[in-house]
Parts: C-alpha cells; structure tokens; sequence
C-alpha cells in the first residue's frame, strides 16, 4: 500500500485542482487515510499491522465515513489554527501553502451543498485508498469479514525475494514485485502531492535571486 501520508492524498490531488467547486480538500485527503487509521487502531490491540477491516468495504461504510466526518472537522479546524510556520526552508513553505490552500478550498463550498460534497469527498478519498492499495499490494480484503483476503494477480506476484525487518511486522517485510510497485506508488503519490509547491519554490527561490543579483 502506498504511504498513508502523503501518497495517497497525491493521487487524487488532481480532483480538487482541477474541479475545486465540485470537491471538498479536506475530506479528500482525510477519506485516502481512513483504511489505515481505522487498521492501526486495530493494530494497536492485535500486536501487529495489516489490512484488515478498515480496507473492506463494510468498514468503509460503518467505520470510516463516520470516523471521517469527525476526523475531518477536528483535524481541519486544528490545522487552520495552527500558526505559520516561520522558517524559510523547503518543508515549512510546503506546510504554509497547505494551510493557505485548505483555508481558501473550504471558503469555496456553496453553503446549500457543503454537506453533500464533504460527505462525497470523503467517500472517494476512502474508495481511492482501497484502489491503489489493490494494485500496490494484491490482495483482495473489500469483502471482509465474510470472505477471507484473496490473491487476485498470478503466483508470481507474490514471490519473496528477501525479508527486512519491520517494527510492525514479527517476520518482517516481505520485498518482492508487489513491494517494488509500492515503493513506486509511493514515490509518484509524493510528486504529485508537492509539484505545484515545488513550481512555486522554484519560482519564488529565482525571483529572490535575481533581486539580491540586481542589488
């Protein structure tokens, strides 16, 4: 599965750039981390990480729109509050742009349709979740607990070709073709997350320099 933050968020970062009147930010981005808050909360009780409950889709349902709505309406309002970060690095620009971004997405929902499209966001947010870690990882968990996880893709897809430790896993993480696609899936989700502040970095970085050039 891609990393709970900030793959997943990067990939359907397109949805609230591209229609931001349509989609709530927010929701998005708090729908894609339900299935893992949701299993490591579990995991917390059972010793261990894995799918479970919060990747199939009664969990979805009964766990994590419900969680999601409250989730989003603490971790939104905590967050806006928040004061900008005064370092001038990389990250806290990143971070300030988010806030900004947050801020600005919110103020643009129609009041009549605020609820509608929260609650829409955050099911896409968590149904994406599931997609992409269907493809990074293979198994099929969307009918638990009724139907046990099934393998979907050939044998070979889930060939080991060695095993590294993992604090959240006792025998370790698996690195084979699957683990190849997260890792990848990772990385893209990131790119696609931080290009626009990385455009703006740059151009914020050459116009800075070009004026103490200038002097």
């Amino acid at each position: 599965m891609p990393m709970t933050f900030p793959s997943h968020q990067g990939f359907i970062a397109p949805l609230w750039r591209r229609w931001p009147d349509r989609f709530d930010m927010a929701a998005l981005c708090m729908g894609a981390a339900m299935p893992d808050v949701i299993d490591g909360l579990i995991a917390i009780f059972r010793g261990h990480f894995g799918q479970s409950i919060g990747h199939s889709l009664i969990g979805m349902a009964v766990l994590g729109i419900p969680m999601g709505l409250v989730l989003r309406r603490f971790v939104f309002r905590t967050v806006c509050n928040l004061t900008p970060l005064q370092n001038r690095g990389f990250l806290a620009y990143t971070w300030n742009l988010g806030v900004a971004a947050l801020v600005e997405d919110d103020k643009r929902i129609q009041p009549g349709k605020r609820q509608t499209i929260i609650l829409t966001s955050l099911i896409i947010g968590i149904f994406s979740h599931l997609l992409f870690d269907l493809i990074s990882h293979g198994h099929f968990p969307w009918l638990l607990p009724w139907i046990p996880k099934l393998k979907i893709f050939p044998d070979w897809w889930y060939d080991t070709w060695l095993r590294i430790w993992s604090p959240t896993r006792p025998a370790g993480r698996k690195i084979g073709p699957h683990a190849v696609i997260w890792g990848l899936l990772s990385v893209v989700g990131i790119w696609m997350l931080l290009l626009p502040a990385i455009r703006s970095w740059r151009t914020r970085t050459k116009d800075t320099h070009g004026v103490a050039h200038h002097r």
